[in-house]
């Protein structure tokens, strides 16, 4: 920590002037070197300094004494933010005004008698500004003020959740690995997903779609990645519920603030979301793990003990942020609650609760979260641990004689990923996913290089039976291709073969499609009226019937 005199070697001669008189020494430097050195001699009296200590207000001798707390230092925003505004004054203004002889905060009492400085850190995201207890102060002030201040603690006492507020319980499971797995199948398909996933809010889809580019399973262009999907799913349901939370937990591309709901960044902010997810972790890991805890108070107490937990440099008027809901500027710490508390409420009931960690309490069974306690695999997530999961018993694949197919979470994921791509996707039904084989779907999975052989052996090694009806069409299928279609046409009867040929040589030849006949043809749905032109311009009427 920067010493007394290199502290006040920054002021100017007049400041140096005002220290003198708050700690009522005289003052007889010619210039400011030489009132750097009287200043240090004299400041550096343990009786001296007992006097001054003496004249200091209870909220002085609060911040005095939090600092030393904080190694005798902390980002000057935040000390300001505590203990109030240093007014930022010119050396002439200074001498009309004189703040020293009236200072509007602790801060400023503090910072006219030099007992408190500003200075420039080295942190991890680069030089600071901190406001710090001088080194040689600091020792003799916290031993001056009592032995029993001198290392007061930073409190953080989070409130017991009432019982109001756990009314309605989600505990948490392994569920997350089924989602994995329909959005997983969707994404391959094209698919929209949302018909295998109940319950499941928008925001949770988006954080599993952004981890699955975060570890790797979709490539740059969003698109799925098949071989890492695969050894994915090669993977234990517990091997892949602790990749997903320590992917999660590390990374620093995975912005969680981005995916906070009601929240819109603009621009390019310097995020560190990993640090982040460690301090949340480190506050929880003091807690009772078989204890309820306030979601409303856990916040209240970051606020108050680490409320630059995710702007190290008190950044709140430079970051731009709104509110999606409002189209408003969240600028300013007066906004904490809504930026740094909804994301915070976002991991507690967000991310943290989807892979596990914690169970959440209700006041209404719709509401949101009110409350938390550790889940009975926490303990292993926090320490990075394999989780000790509850067993699932492997179920075989159903198939009905009209195609089809029921496949609860008892399936293995890798099965059931690769037997949804060839099919359609019907509304979970008593707790399972249902789909059916169509010649559409079968189409689809041909268009991406699915072949209906591997949907036979598929269902030859998983399905408790396959009826016969089924085997034969499918066997069919990948020999012949579809062997009947049933579809809405628009066709067009002309008068003679001459009519017909007189139509394919005009510009209306676009609209013919297919020809069945000498005479009949299959057009575009909705060109009758450009072919009705045509017609009679070539010298025929065209007669439209239902």
């Amino acid at each position: 920590m920067p010493d007394l005199r290199h502290s006040l070697s920054k002021m100017d001669y007049n400041h140096l002037k005002i220290v003198a008189e708050k700690w009522r020494l005289p003052f007889t430097a010619p210039d400011a070197r030489e009132g750097v050195k009287q200043l240090v001699e004299h400041l550096l009296d343990f009786e001296t300094l007992q006097e001054i200590l003496e004249t200091l207000t209870s909220p002085e001798k609060e911040a005095l004494l939090w600092l030393d707390s904080l190694d005798g230092k902390e980002p000057w925003p935040h000390f300001i933010r505590r203990f109030g505004e240093v007014r930022e004054m010119g050396e002439g203004r200074v001498d009309r005004e004189r703040p020293d002889r009236d200072p509007t905060s602790p801060a400023e009492g503090l910072w006219y008698r030099a007992l408190v400085a500003r200075g420039f850190f080295e942190t991890d995201s680069g030089p600071l500004e901190f406001a710090y207890i001088p080194g040689d102060i600091r020792s003799m002030v916290m031993i001056l003020l009592g032995p029993a201040n001198s290392s007061l603690p930073r409190e953080f006492v989070c409130r017991k959740a009432i019982l109001r507020e756990r009314k309605h319980l989600l505990t948490t499971s392994d569920i997350c690995l089924d989602h994995t797995c329909t959005l997983l199948s969707g994404l391959r398909m094209n698919l929209d997903p949302d018909v295998h996933l109940p319950g499941v809010s928008q925001n949770e889809a988006d954080f599993y779609r952004t981890l699955f580019s975060t570890i790797g399973l979709l490539a740059d262009d969003e698109s799925p990645a098949p071989e890492k999907i695969r050894n994915f799913f090669d993977k234990t349901l517990e091997e892949r519920l602790l990749l997903l939370w320590q992917t999660w937990r590390t990374s620093d591309t995975h912005q969680d603030l981005s995916l906070t709901p009601d929240i819109q960044i603009e621009g390019i902010l310097e995020l560190t979301p990993g640090r982040v997810r460690e301090l949340v972790i480190s506050l929880l890991k003091n807690l009772d793990p078989k204890t309820w805890w306030s979601i409303e108070s856990f916040i209240s107490q970051v606020k108050e003990n680490y409320p630059d937990f995710q702007r190290i440099g008190g950044e709140y008027d430079s970051w731009y942020i709104k509110s999606k809901s409002t189209g408003e500027y969240l600028r300013g710490f007066n906004h904490w609650d809504d930026v740094e508390g909804a994301l915070l409420k976002y991991l507690l009931a967000g991310p943290m609760h989807w892979l596990g960690l914690l169970d959440l309490g209700l006041i209404e069974e719709d509401g949101q979260p009110a409350s938390f306690r550790f889940s009975a695999y926490a303990d292993n997530l926090i320490n990075n641990q394999v989780p000790s999961l509850t067993g699932r018993n492997t179920e075989k694949i159903q198939i009905r004689s009209k195609g089809e197919i029921r496949m609860t979470t008892n399936v293995p994921h890798k099965t059931r990923y690769q037997v949804a791509r060839f099919c359609e996707w019907h509304p979970v039904k008593a707790e399972a996913y249902l789909y059916a084989i169509s010649p559409a779907s079968l189409s689809r999975a041909e268009k991406q290089g699915l072949r209906v052989a591997h949907l036979l052996s598929l269902l030859k090694k998983y399905s408790e039976v396959i009826p016969p009806n089924i085997l034969a069409a499918l066997e069919r299928w990948e020999k012949q291709g579809v062997q009947s279609s049933v579809a809405q046409k628009t066709i067009l009867r002309l008068g003679s073969p001459v009519v017909l040929k007189s139509l394919k040589k005009s510009k209306a030849s676009r609209y013919i499609l297919e020809q069945l006949g000498p005479t009949v043809v299959i057009i575009r749905e909705g060109s009758e009226d450009k072919i009705a032109e045509v017609l009679v311009e070539l010298g025929f009427f065209l007669e439209l019937e239902d």
